[in-house]
């Protein structure tokens, strides 16, 4: 008996022994970390794509001022001409003096528009108009005014560039006739000329001081004339000259 109850004391005491050693090697392995993370959402939404290059901008602000410091803010006016018709008879005014620029309103045929800047090849041209199709009398675009020096424009109308081919100085127009007008004892004759660093500015300013002279004397111009320009060998702003006949009457 005693020998019966000795045994089972024996492997109960075996056993206890077994289970601390097995609760002892649970406690002493070491915590398991969490797996790495690998970068990859398990959500679609987490994935923000790379963002996309943005070009830069063609934009170029047409300036005022760059006919000197006692010029009118703007050259001068001229018209839409030379369109080609069909699908694509207007004149693009766009963002910058490119045709990458982005286009940001359409001129039809004879739209007036003040010329007040250009690119350095002088193939595009800054311009300030108005959306209706008409210049104001009373230049309330303030592009007849004296700015002092060379600065964007900042008055109330509309700006943008426009292909220089399609944009003519006051007085031309590519329907008119130039012929002489037959004389007339109220007529008066006058020679004028006007000088540019490109055929365009020469053009255009030839035309400028020619209504002002005629105004100045009190007339009305009846005839401008035929336009002759030509280079001078000189550099700057009197590389071209422009001269024609004025004719007007009181």
């Amino acid at each position: 008996m005693n020998k019966t109850i000795g045994g089972l004391v024996a492997v109960i005491i075996l056993l206890v022994g077994a289970v601390m050693y097995l609760f002892g090697q649970q406690n002493a392995a070491p915590p398991r970390e969490p797996p790495a993370a690998t970068g990859v959402s398990a959500k679609k939404g987490d994935l923000e794509p790379a963002p996309a290059k943005v070009p830069a901008s063609l934009r170029r602000p047409v300036r005022v001022g760059t006919g000197g410091p006692h010029a009118d803010a703007c050259r001068g006016i001229g018209s839409v001409a030379n369109l080609p018709g069909g699908a694509d008879d207007f004149l693009a005014v766009r963002e910058g003096p490119t045709v990458k620029a982005q286009r940001i309103d359409k001129l039809k045929d004879d739209a007036p528009v003040y010329i007040c800047d250009q690119n350095d090849s002088g193939s595009w041209i800054g311009i300030v108009y108005q959306a209706n199709g008409y210049l104001p009398a009373d230049d309330k675009c303030r592009a007849e005014e004296n700015v002092g020096s060379v600065r964007p424009y900042e008055g109330p109308c509309l700006t943008g560039w426009v292909s220089a081919k399609y944009l003519v100085p006051r007085g031309q127009d590519s329907d008119e006739s130039h012929g002489p007008e037959p004389a007339a004892a109220s007529r008066f004759l006058f020679d004028a000329e006007g000088f540019g660093d490109t055929e365009f500015v020469a053009a255009n300013y030839l035309y400028l001081r020619g209504d002002r002279r005629a105004e100045a004397e009190g007339g009305k111009v009846v005839d401008r004339g035929m336009r002759s320009c030509r280079t001078t060998g000189e550099s700057g702003k009197r590389a071209w000259v422009c001269r024609t006949i004025y004719t007007y009457e009181k």
